[in-house]
């Protein structure tokens, strides 16, 4: 099982495992990328047949992220979801409270 070096969706070039969806890591250039994915391969002993590659560089490929990790954009929605249904909430009990002369 080999390691890829392809590109980033998003920004820079990712390390996978042939099969896996999941990037092993991420990095700025193409060179450190490939740098990190013959140390990876060293160091999990992926030493194949003499004319088989550890590490394969594919500059055509993207690698896309996955609807679960698209990091920052989700979580703002969320928040920004929650903080409006407190609000409505603090509201509603603000107007219940005057109208009713709650606590005066």
């Amino acid at each position: 099982m080999a390691l890829k070096v392809v590109r980033n969706e998003v920004s820079g070039w990712d390390v996978i495992r042939d099969g896996d969806v999941q990037a092993l890591s991420n990095h700025v250039d193409r060179e450190s990328a490939e740098a990190a994915a013959k140390l990876r391969a060293e160091e999990e002993g992926m030493v194949g047949e003499p004319d088989e590659e550890a590490v394969e560089v594919h500059p055509e490929l993207t690698h896309g992220i996955d609807d679960t990790r698209q990091g920052m954009k989700p979580a703002f929605l969320a928040g920004a979801g929650l903080l409006l249904a407190i609000t409505v909430l603090v509201v509603i009990l603000a107007l219940a409270g005057d109208l009713t002369g709650f606590g005066s």
